[in-house]
C-alpha cells in the first residue's frame, strides 16, 4: 500500500510511539506510588495501552500487507477516548458521570462493527469525537487556568488538535475524497501526534502537581492543614502584603488555646491533636476568605486580617473567642470544652514580620496575665 520510504516512516513512527507509551506509563506509575490519584493514573495508563494496541494493529496490517479493516481500529479509538474521559473526569475526585460515559462509549463501539463502508466508519468516529471532545477541552482548559498547571494546557491543546483533525476528516468525507490511504495517514500521523502530546501533557501535569504537593508539605502544618510560620512568610512575600499601602489596615493576632497542657494530660496526645484540628477548623470556618491563618507552633496560632478599624478587628476576635468558648469537642464519649486568649496589634510603618509578631505576643501575655479567655490590644 505504501512505498519503501513510507514504510520506513511508519515503522519509525510506531517504534517512537511504543517508546513514548512505555516511558509515560513508567513515569506515571512511579508518581502514582507517591500519593497521586491512582484511579485516574491507572485509567490514563489503560488509555495509552489501548491506543497503542490500535496503532499496533494498523502496523501489523501494514507489515503483512493485509486488507485494512478499520472497524476494530475505530472501536479501539472509541474505547481509548472513553478511558481518557474517565481519567480526566476522575483526576480530582470521582465523577458522577462515569456510568453514562462507559455506557455511551460501549454502545458506540459495538455499533461500529455493523458499519460497511469507510465513509460510515469515518462518520461514526467523527460523531463520537464531536460529542466527547468539546467537554474534555473545556475541563482541561479550566483546570489549566484554575490550577496554573501548563500540563493541563498541553492536554487541552492536544485535544483541540484532535478536534481539528476530526473537522478535516469531515470536510474530506463531505467532498467525497476520503480513501483508505487518506484515513490511514490521518490516523497514523495526526492521531499519533496527539497521542504523544497527551502523554507529555499528563507527565507535565503530574510533575507540576508533585512539585506543588511538596511545596505545600513544606509550607503547611500537616495536622491542622494551616500554614506554618515559613508558609505564612512565603505568602506575605508573594502577595507583598507588608507594604506601606496596608499600614492602617493589616491587623495581626496571636491566639493561644488556654490550659492546653491540661487537655493533653487529661486526654492524651490523641485528644490534644483532635482539639488542635477542631480549633483550626473553627478558625478557618469563621474567618473571612481573604484572612490568613497559620500555626506558629504548639497551641499557638496567628491570624492576619485587613480591617477598616481597630474596633472591627477587636470585634472579629471577640466573635471568635465566643465561638471557641461555646463549642464542645466529643472525644471518646467525653465533651471537651476550651477557651482561647487573643493578642491583637496593627501593622506599623517600617514594621518587619518579627516585630509584628512580637507586639501581638506581648498583647497575648497580657491577656493570659489578666485571666485568659479575653482579647488584649497592643498597638
Amino acid at each position: 500500500m505504501t512505498g519503501s520510504i513510507e514504510n520506513y516512516f511508519y515503522h519509525g513512527f510506531y517504534i517512537f510511539l511504543m517508546i513514548t507509551v512505555i516511558t509515560c506509563s513508567v513515569i506515571a506509575t512511579k508518581l502514582m506510588t507517591s500519593g497521586f490519584n491512582s484511579r485516574s493514573i491507572s485509567l490514563f495508563n489503560l488509555y495509552f495501552y489501548l491506543g497503542m494496541a490500535g496503532f499496533s494493529w494498523l502496523w501489523i496490517q501494514n507489515i503483512f500487507e493485509l486488507t485494512p479493516d478499520f472497524r476494530s481500529g475505530v472501536a479501539m479509538y472509541v474505547l481509548s477516548i472513553m478511558l481518557l474521559q474517565l481519567a480526566i473526569f476522575n483526576y480530582d475526585e470521582k465523577s458522577r458521570f462515569n456510568l453514562q460515559v462507559i455506557a455511551f462509549s460501549l454502545v458506540c463501539a459495538v455499533f461500529i462493527f455493523f458499519m460497511k463502508t469507510i465513509n460510515q466508519l469515518a462518520i461514526a468516529q467523527l460523531s463520537y469525537t464531536f460529542i466527547t471532545l468539546p467537554v474534555l477541552i473545556y475541563v482541561s482548559f479550566k483546570r489549566a487556568i484554575l490550577k496554573s498547571n501548563i500540563g493541563n494546557g498541553v492536554l487541552a491543546i492536544a485535544l483541540c488538535i484532535l478536534l481539528i483533525i476530526a473537522i478535516s476528516q469531515l470536510a474530506i468525507v463531505v467532498s467525497g475524497n476520503l480513501t483508505v490511504a487518506v484515513l490511514y495517514s490521518l490516523t497514523v500521523v495526526g492521531h499519533a501526534t496527539v497521542f504523544v502530546m497527551i502523554g507529555l501533557g499528563l507527565i507535565t501535569t503530574l510533575l507540576i502537581d508533585e512539585k506543588k504537593r511538596y511545596l505545600d508539605l513544606s509550607l503547611k502544618n500537616p495536622l491542622t492543614n494551616l500554614y506554618n510560620r515559613r508558609g505564612l512568610q512565603f505568602i506575605l512575600e508573594q502577595q507583598r502584603l507588608l507594604t506601606s499601602k496596608h499600614n492602617s489596615k493589616l491587623y495581626a493576632s496571636v491566639v493561644d488555646i488556654d490550659y492546653f497542657k491540661r487537655i493533653n494530660d487529661s486526654y492524651g496526645h490523641e485528644g490534644g491533636d483532635l482539639v488542635l484540628e477542631v480549633f483550626s477548623e473553627l478558625l478557618n470556618h469563621h474567618l473571612a476568605k481573604q484572612d490568613l491563618c497559620c500555626r506558629l507552633g504548639g497551641e499557638e496560632f496567628l491570624i492576619l486580617s485587613f480591617e477598616p478599624s481597630e474596633n472591627a478587628a477587636q470585634q472579629k476576635l471577640e466573635t471568635l473567642r465566643t465561638i471557641v468558648e461555646t463549642s464542645e469537642i466529643v472525644f471518646h464519649e467525653n465533651n471537651i470544652t476550651l477557651t482561647a486568649s487573643f493578642g491583637l496589634t496593627r501593622w506599623q510603618q517600617d514594621d518587619t514580620f518579627d516585630n509584628l509578631i512580637n507586639r501581638a505576643d506581648k498583647a497575648l501575655y497580657s491577656a493570659k496575665n489578666k485571666g485568659r479567655n479575653r482579647v488584649e490590644i497592643n498597638l
